[in-house]
């Protein structure tokens, strides 16, 4: 289904959309500001097989050619160190070689964007606020992400028409109890971030955003807060974040898709924030395996 963007009537044009930092792939294609088409696939470790032949066979569908785009908007991590690295490659390679405007987009914030819109789209009703279930509380986790049945408008347009402020938490799995996560919310029907991306011991960061919400002043504190993405891990710390945290509240596992990043791509294009393809530089976060093992060995532990 074709959905309208909110900046369709501020750019004209069309931009595909990218990203490969998890093991679950996804490209996007967007023109005059509406969702053409968008294709999935878990790949883990074949980014580098399956993505330029993804976006063949995407463009091929809607009968655009490579240098008939636009605008590329590439998630930049923080994520899987290859995977990241392949998308921002190819994207790079795409904005110089046709001239194209280079996007880049926390793939973290595509992340919350997306389980936010899950969210409200799980619970059947456009303002949650006036809908809660009974006693609150947080809602029962899901195995996977809704389709986008909404009716007309995107998942910014969704998110944003909320009532109160939203807080949502995306998570990418970066293992021994840690993720990759940042805070973003949705307040005065603007969606942003709160907290810089990065990578955090899951505990930890559980009990910093509870002493965030005890500090926050009333027209600050967050009326819901959602965890969202990659959380299977990490059960026995948001049981007890939700144990402590009283308002409403949900775990909603979720896939990272390019339709969100299109989207989120879309704005800063409008807004100008477009990079230089030979300066961009991807947030991996974290020293690769390759480099802590050898770190570990020139100080005499490995």
């Amino acid at each position: 289904m074709m959905t309208q963007s909110s900046t369709a009537n501020e750019i004209q044009g069309t931009l595909l959309a990218v990203d490969t930092s998890t093991s679950h792939m996804s490209v996007a294609l967007m023109r005059d500001g509406i969702l053409q088409g968008e294709l999935n696939s878990n790949a883990e470790k074949n980014h580098s097989i399956h993505l330029l032949p993804h976006i063949r066979q995407l463009l091929s569908a809607s009968d655009i050619q490579p240098q008939q785009l636009n605008a590329f908007a590439v998630g930049v991590g923080p994520g899987s160190y290859t995977g990241v690295r392949i998308g921002v490659t190819v994207a790079k390679t795409f904005a110089w070689t046709h001239g194209m405007a280079l996007i880049a987009v926390s793939s973290l914030s595509a992340m919350a964007l997306g389980g936010l819109e899950a969210y409200y789209l799980r619970q059947g009703n456009p303002d949650p606020v006036s809908g809660q279930e009974e006693g609150g509380g947080r809602t029962p986790s899901s195995t996977a992400a809704p389709e986008l049945n909404r009716v007309g408008g995107t998942a910014l347009d969704l998110v944003q028409k909320q009532s109160g402020t939203s807080w949502v938490i995306p998570m990418i799995e970066a293992r021994r109890g840690q993720a990759f996560t940042g805070l973003y919310q949705v307040s005065g029907h603007r969606f942003s971030r709160v907290v810089p991306d990065g990578i955090r011991l899951m505990s930890s960061w559980a009990d910093e955003l509870l002493d965030r919400v005890q500090q926050a002043g009333e027209s600050e504190r967050p009326l819901r807060i959602v965890f969202a993405g990659e959380t299977k891990l990490h059960g026995a710390v948001l049981a007890s974040f939700f144990e402590r945290w009283t308002g409403e509240s949900a775990e909603v596992p979720h896939e990272l898709r390019a339709s969100h990043l299109a989207e989120l791509g879309q704005r800063l294009w409008s807004e100008g924030h477009t990079e230089n393809p030979h300066g961009l530089v991807p947030n991996y976060t974290q020293l690769t395996e390759a480099e802590v093992n050898l770190l570990a060995k020139s100080s005499g532990r490995a």
